[in-house]
């Protein structure tokens, strides 16, 4: 089916580099170079996850390697779209009407206008969108539209690395998981699940493939401790993707358009949640032949009369709502953590999920917010400081972006409430 077929890159702003290196360049060679060069400028990994180290002078084979598939990936995707024109051999390559359309519409417009210009000719070509939507909405009937996929380590289930040393340590981890996820199905999802068989089929793989010694009181490789553990993690969320949730196709599918569908702002999807131990992904759309809000604006129509409408509320309308969010989530936050100060991110990802709003929107709202909140016309007084930005940190990706305030980046926030405001007693 098509939805597999889709290229291997998870970030869209290659594809706009790509028109970007095209607009300039005809010859293959010199498109690469422009290619790789903005790659770097944009910070843009092979991975979902933007990189925070500088690439070293010397590269080596392996990340050519990956360097050149990913730009044969986007190249051939532009190709799909008719973006982009080409000799057999691609040794030159140009951008067509529509190719130069869409790098217009990115200069003058920018990357949210790009973006959904971009999810157009995708649906056209996979019709991805519409299925992914769908079977969100379809999955769980107890918490409509989100689907939950568990990760729990060892430790977060009190299992310390230094105590997993044989196959026995493992199987005790691996009981004391079954049992979590299992009350997980029936929290999240509303069923009843018997996991014991998977979870023995699971530890029987492990043990072929040499992860795992065939004598229970053997000790294993510690040097095998991270991959036996991500075999778990990855074992049980495709059992959840696909048992659970009915998702037809593989995860790596399941996570590129989860991935394009957030950085569009159709989907969201996260494993930072502080609510849950895991990704979850819920929509910020619906597809129906018609709706009465205006809080949602139409991205495409299907050829049986049904549209695809992403959830686009506008301030005005939602200022209260937003700025009741905002107190709510860091009430709860600085209860859970005790700290006047709490984890700026971690409040969006509660308020993105209780409003359905997107992360841009989000930070649109915020700013909106934080300048009422300088010309005092709030009744709460919000507090934006910086602890840490993430390239001062040891990270090599950027997992969680920080959100743009005023022109700062900022990752803490408190809040007090005013007269006439809910303070926290």
């Amino acid at each position: 089916m098509a939805i597999q077929s889709v290229k291997k890159f998870y970030f869209l702003d290659y594809l706009h580099i790509l028109l970007d290196s095209i607009s300039q360049y005809d010859k293959r060679i010199d498109v690469l170079t422009s290619f790789l060069v903005l790659k770097r400028r944009y910070s843009l990994g092979e991975s979902k996850y933007k990189k925070l180290t500088v690439d070293t002078e010397d590269i080596t084979d392996g990340r050519i390697r990956r360097y050149i598939y990913t730009f044969n990936q986007v190249i051939s995707e532009a190709l799909e779209y008719k973006l982009v024109k080409a000799t057999n051999n691609l040794d030159s390559i140009h951008l067509t009407e529509l190719g130069e359309k869409l790098l217009s519409k990115y200069k003058e417009r920018g990357s949210v206008s790009f973006n959904e210009e971009l999810f157009r000719f995708m649906e056209d070509k996979y019709g991805a969108f519409r299925y992914l939507v769908s079977k969100l909405y379809a999955a769980n009937r107890t918490l409509p539209g989100l689907l939950f996929l568990p990760s729990y380590s060892p430790r977060q289930l009190g299992f310390e690395r230094e105590s997993i040393k044989t196959t026995n340590d493992f199987i005790g981890y691996s009981e004391a998981l079954v049992e979590k996820l299992g009350n997980d199905i029936e929290k999240y999802v509303g069923q009843r699940r018997d996991l014991t068989n998977e979870n023995q089929k699971l530890v029987m793989r492990l043990i072929k493939t040499d992860l795992l010694p065939s004598d229970y009181k053997k000790c294993f490789d510690p040097k095998k401790y991270n991959v036996i553990t991500k075999r778990f993690r990855d074992f049980w969320m495709s059992y959840f993707l696909q048992k659970v949730y009915h998702y037809d196709f593989s995860m790596n599918s399941f996570d590129l358009w989860t991935y394009r569908g957030k950085q569009i702002g159709i989907i969201h999807a996260t494993e930072f949640n502080p609510y849950f131990c895991g990704k979850i992904v819920y929509p910020l759309s619906v597809i129906m032949k018609s709706v009465e809000s205006r809080d949602f604006d139409e991205l495409y129509r299907y050829d049986d009369g049904y549209s695809f409408f992403i959830h686009k509320p506008r301030w005005s309308e939602n200022q209260e709502q937003f700025v009741a969010a905002i107190w709510e989530a860091y009430v709860d936050l600085r209860r859970t953590y005790r700290s006047y100060f709490v984890n700026l991110m971690a409040l969006r990802e509660i308020v993105c999920l209780s409003t359905k709003i997107s992360e841009k929107t989000f930070e649109d709202f915020m700013n909106r917010t934080y300048k009422l909140n300088l010309s005092g016309k709030l009744q709460i007084r919000i507090s934006l400081e910086v602890d840490k930005l993430p390239e001062e940190t040891g990270a090599m990706y950027l997992k969680r972006e920080p959100v743009m305030i005023d022109n700062k980046y900022r990752n803490i926030i408190a809040i007090d409430a005013t007269k006439g405001g809910r303070a926290e007693k």
